[in-house]
């Protein structure tokens, strides 16, 4: 089965203003990824956690491209 998976990143723990745990990653610089608790769930049926993504700025992108080179 390992071989079926694709690995897209690492994910760090960090903690948002409130103090609540939510993991992030980027990427490979196009993007950052952010996997956050759904602290808005009501029913079981809703998700635990809820994914983000969020397109890199201009910046990572360049210095992205500069170390693939």
């Amino acid at each position: 089965m390992k071989a079926d998976l694709i690995r897209l990143t690492g994910l760090w723990k960090n903690k948002d203003k409130n103090g609540n745990t939510y993991l992030s990653g980027n990427l490979t610089g196009i993007a950052s990824l952010m996997v956050m608790p759904n602290t808005f769930k009501k029913k079981e049926t809703e998700p635990d956690y809820i994914v983000y993504l969020k397109a890199s700025d201009k910046k990572q992108r360049q210095a992205s491209k500069g170390e693939e080179l």
